[in-house]
């Protein structure tokens, strides 16, 4: 029995494949890229390239589904407008489980904490009200869920819904922080630096995904909050990656309202169900920021070479 991954060459979809084979599962992943070439040799690795929302999903051929974990779609970027986001989302979404909803019945979703809006809260539960009115992406995302909603209904089974928070390494403002501190440049943060955020590495947010594909339930629609359940500021978070790296940058305290108020999620349900236990939020961005201060220097000695 194989375990499908939609969007297996995205930011979560590649890790959690090379995870999956490396502990010996077998994988059918939908991509709409080539197969990576680390990937290639791979012979538990079934690799389709698929627009999933243009072309729907064949499934002959391919080993039986024993779960599904739905990873495709698009994310918050500039340029993107709504026709996007309902395409590579909601449409996406509706035809992956109009074909596999009659012949699995264990589904998991990757959404996000976009569904809950501005929270202005330390501890957002699942039971908050959902918001999305923020960005086109937030509805996308808080329709899918809605669909799932529908095909559990309609269907039974499992659907685990993971409402992720903000990655550290995912392009935000982690990493928009170790960009100005190691090219000396000033560091501007909103409201004075004092909005408190939820923040995972990648790496432990492919830990809470094999979490849950061991998972067993009751067959239900069950969201579940994924973060580190950690408050830390902007500018603590500013302090440190300037003091790792040694870094001259100023931090500027803006008195601008930031975009965004606190959020930070409780993430009891998870601990709970899945024994989800997420390391420390500071000593993995401290981690990040020294593995980002590598590559640099690594880039610059090969550029003299």
């Amino acid at each position: 029995m194989a375990v499908l991954v939609s969007g297996a060459s995205g930011f979560l979809g590649s890790l959690l494949v090379e995870r999956l084979a490396a502990e010996g599962q077998e994988v059918v992943a939908l991509a709409r890229q080539p197969v990576p070439i680390k990937f290639e040799l791979n012979t538990r690795i079934h690799w389709i390239v698929r627009d999933i929302a243009q072309d729907g999903i064949d499934l002959s051929g391919l080993p039986d589904i024993e779960i599904v974990v739905h990873l495709a779609g698009a994310t918050l970027g500039a340029g993107k407008d709504e026709n996007l986001f309902l395409t590579a989302n909601e449409k996406t979404t509706v035809r992956l489980f109009q074909a596999l909803a009659d012949r699995v019945d264990r589904f998991i979703f990757a959404s996000s904490q976009v569904v809950y809006g501005d929270a202005c809260h330390l501890a957002v539960t699942e039971d908050f009200p959902m918001q999305p009115d923020g960005s086109a992406y937030a509805c996308s995302k808080l329709n899918s869920e809605n669909w799932l909603r529908w095909f559990q209904k309609r269907h039974g089974g499992q659907y685990l819904v993971l409402r992720f928070c903000g990655f550290i390494d995912g392009g935000g403002l982690v990493d928009y922080l170790i960009d100005q501190a190691l090219a000396g440049k000033a560091i501007d943060l909103y409201s004075s630096g004092n909005v408190r955020r939820d923040y995972l590495p990648s790496a432990e947010g492919v830990d809470a995904l094999m979490a849950a594909l061991k998972y067993r339930g009751a067959p239900r629609f069950l969201p579940l909050n994924i973060g580190s359940g950690q408050a830390v500021s902007a500018r603590e978070l500013a302090s440190l990656v300037c003091a790792d790296l040694q870094s001259s940058s100023p931090i500027e305290l803006l008195t601008d309202p930031s975009p965004h108020n606190d959020f930070v999620f409780c993430i009891d349900r998870a601990r709970q169900l899945l024994n989800f236990r997420p390391g420390s939020v500071i000593d993995a961005v401290r981690n990040y920021a020294r593995h980002r201060q590598g590559q640099a220097n690594r880039r610059v000695s090969n550029a003299k070479n």
